[in-house]
């Protein structure tokens, strides 16, 4: 009978105290500060990607073959690249922030903390800092400091990946 079993016994491997060691590692600690930011990232996308489907209308008392009667509309739905990454980047970047922290929907794991660190320095200034007025600043200065902290257990040894597995 493994020891987990046993009433009383000190098993460290069982989960009641797996658990509890977990919770107070540096990496799980910074893992639910990357998730948070992870969360208001893509916040910060969606809400700039409502914000300017909100400008996109859909006229329909256009004549038949009226070239710019729905300008507003293609110039939000459109394939143009430099436009289509502008209005998509915040919430494609948040989307990968927090599905590194959701099993079910992890497509990319990051090697280490280090490399997890440069990603959250690139969320911050290219998915935040430019949208959502001081929501995405906030978002940026945290999406920073969590890149920074998960740099420093990176460096301190702490080999744990700093990030949930919801």
């Amino acid at each position: 009978v493994p020891d987990f079993f046993i009433a009383g016994s000190s098993c460290y491997s069982c989960p009641k105290h797996h658990s509890t060691a977990m919770a107070n590692s540096p990496s799980y600690i910074v893992g639910w500060f990357n998730f948070i930011v992870a969360v208001l990232a893509l916040a910060v996308g969606c809400i700039f990607v409502f914000d300017t489907l909100t400008d996109a209308t859909l006229h329909w008392d256009c004549e038949f073959l009226d070239s710019d009667c729905n300008v507003g509309w293609r110039s939000v739905f459109t394939l143009v690249p430099d436009f289509f990454i502008a209005l998509w980047t915040p919430v494609v970047l948040g989307a990968i922030a927090v599905s590194l922290h959701v099993t079910s929907v992890r497509q990319w794991t990051p090697k280490n903390n280090l490399v997890l660190a440069f990603f959250l320095i690139f969320l911050a200034v290219f998915g935040t800092l430019g949208y959502t007025g001081m929501l995405g600043v906030i978002t940026g200065v945290l999406a920073a400091v969590a890149g920074l902290v998960t740099a420093i257990i990176h460096f301190a040894g702490h080999k744990e990946l700093a990030v949930l597995n919801l």
